[in-house]
Parts: C-alpha cells; sequence; structure tokens
C-alpha cells in the first residue's frame, strides 16, 4: 500500500501521481511498465515514487482499487439483487466504464494485468462471507463485464448469455 507521505500529499500533487500512473497502466502491462516513465510524466524524481510506493505492484494495486471506488465496482448492494438488478448494474456499470478516462485502464487490466496479479497474491481469494450462489453470480458478472470491455461490439450476446445462466441460478 503507498506510503502515509503519498497518502498526505496535497490533492494536486496525488492527482499528477494519478494521472501519470493512469497514463502508464493504461499503455502499458505491468509487466512491460516503467517507472522511469511514470516519474517523468509526474515530474517527480525515481527516490520519489519509491518513497510512495515500494514497487510497480503496489502502485497498480492502489490505482485498481481507487479506480473501482471511483467507478463504484464493488458495490455491496449488488451481492442482492435478482437478474434484472445484475443485468442493469452491469450496463450501468459499462457507461460509467466508457464515459470515463479509465476504459483504457480497465482494458488492460482484463487483458494483461488480471492474471499477473493472481500470480502475484492470492491474499484475495477465497471471498469471505459468501454463500455458493453469490460467488458463482460474482464470478459470472466478472466475467461479462470482461467479455463486454474486450469485445464491446458483442456486448449484448454476452449480457443474453448472463441473463440465461443467472436465471438458471436465481431465477428471473
Amino acid at each position: 500500500m503507498p506510503s502515509s507521505t503519498f497518502e498526505n500529499l496535497p490533492p494536486t500533487k496525488k492527482a499528477n501521481m494519478k494521472r501519470a500512473l493512469l497514463t502508464e497502466f493504461s499503455a502499458h502491462s505491468l509487466a512491460t511498465a516503467q517507472v522511469a516513465r511514470i516519474v517523468k510524466s509526474a515530474g517527480v524524481a525515481r527516490g520519489t515514487f519509491y518513497k510512495y510506493f515500494p514497487d510497480l505492484v503496489d502502485a497498480y494495486q492502489w490505482l485498481l482499487k481507487t479506480v473501482m471506488v471511483d467507478l463504484n465496482i464493488h458495490s455491496t448492494e449488488f451481492m442482492h439483487g435478482q437478474t434484472a438488478d445484475y443485468l442493469e448494474a452491469i450496463r450501468q456499470l459499462m457507461v460509467r466504464i466508457h464515459q470515463s478516462d479509465y476504459r483504457p485502464f480497465i482494458k488492460m487490466f482484463y487483458g494483461a494485468n488480471e492474471g499477473l496479479l493472481a500470480m502475484q497474491s492470492s491474499a484475495h481469494y477465497p471471498v469471505p462471507g459468501i454463500t455458493g450462489t453469490q460467488w458463482a453470480v460474482m464470478v459470472l458478472c466478472h466475467q461479462a463485464i470482461k467479455e463486454c470491455l474486450l469485445s464491446p461490439d458483442q456486448q449484448d450476446v454476452v449480457l443474453d448469455r448472463l441473463q440465461e445462466a443467472l436465471n438458471n441460478i436465481i431465477g428471473g
């Protein structure tokens, strides 16, 4: 996690680093990202980056959590709906993503970085406190979001398939 030095930065400096991270991680996978490009874009010294974050993975995870909060991706009310609720939530999420500056970042996450992060740590597995049905819905929705981002022209097909699967699991 970022250091207290980073957390206590003035908002403009923090936003500048966020912008530099977003630029880097939207254009380059975690495996090919470079601190040199980030610090150049942010206008800070390399040592300053390491005062803020222990490494690139930590910086990436901070940005990912920030993006998830900004887009309200993991809303707790999302875990207790009916099929129509899940489909509407995903449609609204896709609109928020497409209208945001985060779309390239999220697309890169699903296209390249999701697997790299999973190899780094399994600390977030298994998801605690959810039922088997909630887990199945979560996994299916996650996959649908991924497919919608990576193949936006297939969004209707993906959501129709998700609707069928959710109807089988939780009913209409």
